[in-house]
């Protein structure tokens, strides 16, 4: 297909839309992304960019650019509070690793490259629909419509109002904040570290880099909590949060108190990926699931990639649209099954499930071919979708 003749319309400047946009305008297609921020910025606060997502950044050539912003991670560790038992450990392997970085970090990196690529962005464009056809429009706030494209894409994200699925919300979110790296403190630098009460509280770690070069090292510190509680979190007051976290992890109180945490809530949705003629959902839009298996921006990366490529292997849109859903539906379906499967064992309220994490999934985990099994699901290779999307 020859990309010069497309005009294709992108709604949500996150991850995954800028980096659709990005590989859209290097092929050639006139390519506008809408987003309803006065200007394009990040939502989040770190993660983790596994060989999944760092194969597109190097098909972009902009993997050494987020390396040298990020933090080199070969392990995920996590123990009991109080008792500091191991109760998960998942490396990498000899020769692989993750690349913890601020969204912040890759954001700026995506946004230069699609702006010099010819991306055109429409800031305070709030899309409340998007109208199928031969020629499909997003229909924006304020009674407009923006021109007609030969493809629309969705990548607004778990909060995408079109076809938002309110009572699909999971009942913990967590409290996220990016808090100064301790150069000498008690943490790994290239560790994820995590501490857990049951499965009711779950505390993080992750060192993730600088957010731009010359800045200082920063890191995540997340806290888990229930989203009915998060009022009543707001009115107990920080002393109260210093003396739980105290209690739970006590080498973390530091981050705590000069935190500024934003409350993240979470959704567990599979919907139709395609919204109607040429509109196309991708990332969170499509698939979004809790955080315990660390995918959404690879996700989201393998979703614009497997796009794009169909685009370039097929004859018109609507069969590079089949391809693109062929290459990618197993492997969604297989970390949506996991998501649904593994996140009441690390975040709920049941007093079972924890105790068989710790007394059977624990140490199963410790078997050389479990061992490998999971290393490749955190990784996101299981079903290998970088050889599925032909990148």
């Amino acid at each position: 297909m020859r990309f010069e003749k497309l005009d294709i319309a992108v709604a949500g400047a996150g991850i995954g839309g800028l980096s659709l946009a990005l590989m859209l305008a290097m092929r050639g297609a006139r390519v506008v992304v809408y987003d309803q921020m006065v200007a394009p910025r990040p939502v989040g606060s770190g993660f983790v960019l596994q060989p999944t997502g760092a194969a597109v950044l190097s098909h972009l050539g902009l993997l050494d650019r987020a390396a040298a912003r990020g933090a080199v991670i070969h392990r995920m560790h996590g123990k009991l509070a109080g008792t500091n038992k191991t109760v998960l450990e998942i490396g990498y392997g000899a020769s692989r690793h993750g690349i913890a970085i601020q969204r912040v970090a890759l954001f700026d990196i995506l946004l230069d490259a699609a702006i010099a690529a010819g991306v055109t962005f429409e800031t305070s464009s709030r899309v409340i629909d998007m109208n199928g056809g031969e020629r499909p429009t997003i229909v924006l706030g304020g009674s407009r419509t923006a021109p007609s494209a030969d493809l629309v894409v969705d990548a607004m994200g778990a909060g995408s109002p079109l076809g938002h699925i309110a009572a699909k919300e999971l009942g913990y979110g967590a409290l996220w904040a990016t808090v100064p790296w301790p150069q000498d403190g008690p943490f790994h630098p290239h560790e994820l570290e995590q501490r857990y009460h049951r499965a009711s509280r779950m505390a993080g770690v992750l060192p993730v880099g600088t957010a731009a070069d010359g800045a200082p090292a920063m890191a995540t510190f997340f806290w888990s909590l229930r989203n009915r509680d998060i009022d009543t979190w707001r009115s107990a007051g920080r002393e109260a949060w210093l003396t739980e976290v105290a209690a739970m992890w006590p080498e973390t109180v530091p981050f705590a108190a000069i935190a500024e945490p934003v409350h993240a809530r979470y959704r567990h949705h599979t919907r139709r990926p395609i919204a109607g003629r040429r509109v196309l959902r991708i990332g969170d839009a499509w698939h979004a699931t809790s955080p315990q298996l660390g995918q959404g921006a690879n996700m989201a990366l393998l979703d614009a990639a497997s796009l794009v490529l169909a685009l370039e292997r097929s004859d018109g849109i609507d069969q590079a649209l089949k391809l693109h859903l062929r290459q990618r539906q197993w492997h969604i379906r297989l970390y949506q099954t996991l998501s649904r499967v593994m996140t009441p064992f690390y975040q709920s309220d049941s007093g079972l499930l924890p105790v068989v994490r710790d007394l059977a999934i624990a140490p199963a985990t410790q078997l050389s071919l479990v061992r490998l099994l999971v290393s490749r699901l955190v990784t996101g290779e299981f079903l290998d979708p970088i050889k599925r999307i032909g990148l």
